[in-house]
């Protein structure tokens, strides 16, 4: 996550103790397939974005795990990104290594399952509906991977991932555990692991019930194709860019009551077609939607009073927007 620490392209000499070329060696030695200066920006939904000092792809949760283990040992700043699609990454990249998680092995034991942080939300939810289990098919058209889902407590039409969680399986402070329902203080879209960033998902065990695979899949269908009519495609973006202020209070009527469907700001733009999508336009940069959403949430305040809340993760910004 976002952090003041200087990097090995920092300092020209050592980082945290270590000359560079000992990290980089370290890096290729533990975790083969690591790489140095990863563009982000094509991994992540926005599309914009710097590079990643170090990056690797963790396909399996015992890589996962020794990545985030070597990392913190090094000095590193760790960043564990699931498929991205609910961050925008700054302009000049992301510090430290990041590590993309992949291991999206799926296990099924009677209405139990255990899913990879990197396993495909939506993916998972259809092969679950196909197998005639019901419970998480208000997700079915939801984009990211179980482990962002359960961080961010994932949710659409009134319900959420954390409704149907079990139990998660921690990483944190070099130590694995497993933290039940109750200890991840499940809430509108947040969770207890949003504000304890030390924390990696490594798999999330859900429990499901037997449902009618037909009728499953059919509302995973109607939603999709609510999703396509209602949401822009046409450019990047992380779906709904602000929290709701309430049930009833939906942010996206705030913003177009306050006239800014379709405002637009340097490359960044507030949807024409869903007023709470800030898309990013070409040769966007993230400052450009970062500039835009202060705006929107300066203009919403002072109409409504209300100061809209991002629903977005940021990384790689300086606290104040730029």
């Amino acid at each position: 996550m976002p952090s003041s620490r200087q990097t090995p392209h920092d300092t020209p000499d050592r980082h945290g103790g270590r000359p560079l070329f000992d990290i980089a060696e370290i890096l290729s030695r533990e975790l083969p397939g690591s790489e140095r200066q990863v563009p982000l920006a094509p991994l992540c939904a926005y599309g914009v974005g710097g590079p990643a000092d170090y990056l690797l792809a963790a396909h399996t949760t015992e890589i996962l795990r020794h990545a985030v283990v070597v990392g913190r040992q090094l000095g590193l700043p760790v960043t564990v990104l699931g498929r991205a699609t609910n961050v925008l990454v700054g302009d000049r990249g992301v510090r430290g290594l990041v590590v993309l998680a992949r291991n999206a092995q799926v296990r099924v034991v009677d209405d139990l399952v255990v899913a990879g942080a990197g396993a495909v939300l939506a993916e998972t939810v259809k092969d679950l509906a196909e197998r005639g289990l019901a419970g998480l098919e208000f997700a079915g058209n939801i984009p990211g991977s179980i482990g962002g889902a359960v961080v961010g407590n994932a949710g659409a039409y009134g319900r959420a991932v954390g409704d149907v969680l079990v139990s998660a399986r921690l990483l944190a402070a070099g130590d694995e555990h497993v933290a039940l329902r109750h200890d991840l203080a499940f809430g509108y879209r947040t969770s207890v692991l949003q504000r304890n960033r030390e924390a990696v998902v490594l798999e999330a065990t859900f429990a499901l019930r037997g449902g009618d695979r037909d009728a499953l899949l059919a509302d995973i269908g109607r939603d999709a194709e609510l999703r396509r009519a209602r949401h822009p495609q046409e450019y990047g973006s992380c779906g709904s860019y602000f929290k709701n202020p309430s049930p009833n209070t939906p942010a996206a009527r705030l913003i177009e009551e306050a006239g800014l469907r379709g405002f637009r700001l340097g490359k960044a733009q507030v949807s024409e077609k869903h007023a709470n999508f800030i898309v990013a336009l070409p040769d966007a940069g993230a400052a450009d939607i970062r500039r835009l959403a202060a705006e929107v949430q300066r203009r919403v305040g002072e109409r409504f009073g209300v100061l809209l809340e991002e629903e977005v993760t940021m990384l790689g910004f300086e606290p104040e927007v730029p």
